[in-house]
């Protein structure tokens, strides 16, 4: 019997979306008896032992998150070792016609912003689970070199998610109200991997998603990594708004625009909720040590971007604040 192929909702409707909001959200992806079937053999996997605990560094610490587990099939030899079921599938088929096909509409495109993606080598994919718990902080998926990736896609396979149950991607495009987007059954979240911060709010359940990112030519060329006096000759601060708005430099200040923000998600993510209450960091192996080295880091930081910059960080801080305040 002929296996069905793997068909996956992409339109002209949603690239141009992408291109002109930098994100776009897709519900039902894919189809129902194929997130089954994706959704069965994660499970197959996770409870031979496939996944690992997922760990990330902050400055020169080396960090675990909590209840966090990743299974990353960006290499296709891993294919050739273990059963890996439909997600072979994925990885051989379905990662690159969905590069090809999103090329292809980049390409036609009448929009004025190009992907440029590169076609010869299919997109990275990662399968996360998070047990209950876990949490991202806030974060570009391309912080800058040697990254490459232009496009993220994010699938989530959650059939009995509901309110209440956590897990919640937030999208905060610059200076703008933040998104908050359930993690849906079959529901696809595609973003610009160097232009939208966002993060993983702590799941109250078990929480499962795969994630495709796509590379780009020309991605982190030197126009869009160093910040120099040339770009920053605007004649108002709504032009500076503008700009960062849709320009990957917003990376180099987003962290001094958010401070709080992001120290609070960083700090959260370390640890697990238990009855809405955030447990003791020692017992959930955050040392005190290392939370003053993730304070320290996040505070200088900040502190040399403010005073590089400090007029145009306060104005856009203040914005930011005018901003969560309209209803």
């Amino acid at each position: 019997m002929a296996k069905r192929n793997i068909e996956l909702s992409i339109n002209a409707d949603l690239l141009a979306q992408v291109q002109k909001e930098n994100h776009a959200v897709v519900d039902d992806f894919i189809s129902q008896e194929i997130a089954d079937q994706l959704l069965a053999d994660v499970n197959r996997l996770y409870s031979s032992g496939q996944f690992q605990e997922h760990y990330f560094q902050f400055g020169g610490v080396l960090l675990k998150k909590p209840n966090v587990f990743e299974l990353d099939l960006s290499d296709p030899s891993k294919l050739d070792v273990r059963d890996f079921g439909i997600w072979e599938r994925v990885v051989r088929d379905v990662g690159p016609s969905f590069i090809r096909r999103m090329d292809e509409l980049d390409r036609t495109s009448s929009g004025a912003s190009s992907l440029s993606l590169q076609t010869n080598r299919p997109p990275a994919i990662k399968l996360q689970i998070n047990a209950g718990g876990g949490s991202f902080p806030w974060h570009f998926d391309n912080p800058g070199p040697p990254n490459k990736r232009i496009l993220t896609c994010v699938i989530y396979l959650n059939p009995s998610w509901k309110e209440g149950d956590g897990g919640e991607i937030v999208l905060c495009p610059f200076l703008s109200r933040s998104i908050v987007i359930p993690p849906l059954h079959r529901r696809a979240v595609f973003f610009l991997s160097d232009r939208i911060l966002h993060r993983v709010l702590p799941s109250n359940t078990r929480r499962v998603c795969f994630t495709m990112w796509c590379n780009g030519q020309g991605v982190n060329a030197i126009n869009e990594v160093v910040l120099s006096k040339d770009v920053l000759q605007f004649t108002s601060y709504d032009e500076a708004q503008r700009f960062f708005e849709k320009s990957p430099l917003q990376r180099v200040i987003s962290r001094a625009v958010y401070s709080e923000e992001y120290l609070e998600s960083l700090l959260e993510c370390l640890v697990i909720r238990v009855d809405n209450t955030i447990g003791d960091a020692d017992a959930e192996g955050v040392t005190e040590e290392e939370r003053r080295l993730l304070l320290k880091q996040h505070d200088s930081s900040v502190l040399g971007i403010r005073t590089k910059l400090r007029p145009l960080i306060d104005e856009f801080r203040r914005r930011k604040l005018r901003t969560e305040t309209i209803n």
